[in-house]
């Protein structure tokens, strides 16, 4: 079946193995992920990788390469969110010298798009990974203004939830659409499961394993010009260093100063057209006749 794909299906086959929340994979992994044989695949990857779209890790293993990301940031929606955030993040963490991002929902998975981060930090964003967004609260962020997954609570179990964890599961969303903000767990189990906006789903299990990461998060909805939510600002703190309420409160205004700029732009935008269209319609209300 695959020998009848173009060669550039079978390049999108291949790049689809990195989406998700696995970055990186070996030769025997893409061949039982789209079916190619070993010979295809490797030839694939020699060329992507000739293009800069595909590169080699250290452990052999294959990964997406800059020019993606290059060609990525050039989208102009992407470069306008990238070009509005940018500033506000920095100036959060200058402030608090914390980890501080930009993430969207890849799927149900959270995606991190850009970081301000020192050296030090790295360690960290390979922890976090691609956290499912029902058990973090950058997800919980995006999925209280409407996310993908807004309107039904994800059952690992793949059985419908029932009716006491949907209810649970709603308040818990509209929360923290009142709160402005998502936040980690409190350091206290029974506090953090009863009352925190952004404790994990009812019945996803995940509480104590959150409890037991050193970093706890916050999150606030970023509002695009058309004024949905598709990207959140992201900050880490040390757990008993850093309160994550006062996260929340950080994130939410940084988030606040994004979306007024995302306006800012859009307007400035409108502006510009709406001139160009009046200096059109005038310049064709006084252009003179042709001669008869």
């Amino acid at each position: 079946m695959n020998g009848k794909r173009g060669v550039l299906a079978r390049a999108f086959d291949i790049l689809g193995c990195f989406v998700g929340d696995q970055p990186e994979s070996s030769v025997a992994e893409i061949c039982t992920a789209t079916g190619l044989p070993p010979a295809t695949v490797h030839r694939m990857l020699a060329a992507l990788a000739e293009h800069g779209a595909i590169e080699r890790s250290a452990r052999g293993r294959y990964r997406l390469g800059p020019r993606l990301w290059q060609l990525g940031h050039g989208v102009p929606d992407v470069r306008l969110l990238r070009d509005c955030a940018r500033p506000a993040l920095i100036d959060l963490h200058a402030t608090t010298r914390l980890p501080v991002a930009l993430a969207t929902h890849d799927g149900e998975r959270l995606r991190v798009i850009d970081k301000i981060a020192g050296r030090g930090t790295v360690a960290v964003w390979e922890q976090l990974g691609s956290p499912a967004l029902a058990t973090h609260p950058g997800g919980l962020a995006l999925l209280a203004w409407g996310g993908p997954l807004e309107t039904r609570l994800p059952a690992p179990t793949g059985r419908p939830a029932r009716p006491e964890a949907e209810f649970a599961w709603r308040r818990e969303l509209a929360q923290v659409r009142q709160l402005g903000f998502a936040h980690s767990p409190a350091p206290s189990p029974s506090a953090a499961v009863s009352s925190s906006p952004a404790a994990p789903a009812p019945g996803s299990g995940s509480a104590r394993a959150e409890l037991r990461d050193p970093w706890v998060w916050a999150a606030a909805p970023v509002f695009g010009e058309d004024q949905q939510v598709n990207t959140c600002v992201l900050i880490g703190g040390r757990r008993g260093q850093h309160p994550p309420v006062a996260l929340g409160r950080l994130a939410r205004t940084t988030a606040q100063e994004i979306s007024a700029a995302l306006r800012a732009a859009g307007d400035a935008e409108d502006d510009a057209v709406d001139a160009v269209l009046e200096a059109t319609r005038g310049g064709r209300a006084t252009s003179p006749r042709p001669p008869a």
